[in-house]
């Protein structure tokens, strides 16, 4: 149990630092949209990303009421 913590924290850690990276040429923006509402029922509480730049496609890193993880966005 506390060896998948750490892994889980490791790679949180990991993504925030990708995404807040000093040597990147321009600075990360939050992708267009809005991330839909929390919606009732199972939550997965994994943290599956960090910012909107960890998300494929137009996708946002959205909370789900418990971790958050990649969703299309409400345009």
């Amino acid at each position: 149990m506390t060896a998948r913590v750490f892994c889980s924290l490791s790679a949180v850690l990991l993504c925030l630092s990708a995404c807040l990276s000093t040597t990147d040429a321009g600075v990360a923006v939050a992708k267009p949209g809005e991330c839909p509402s929390k919606t009732s029922g199972v939550k997965n509480c994994g943290e599956l990303c960090a910012c909107d730049f960890d998300c494929p496609n137009n996708e946002k890193c959205c909370s789900n009421g418990c971790g958050h993880q990649c969703m299309p966005p409400y345009t």
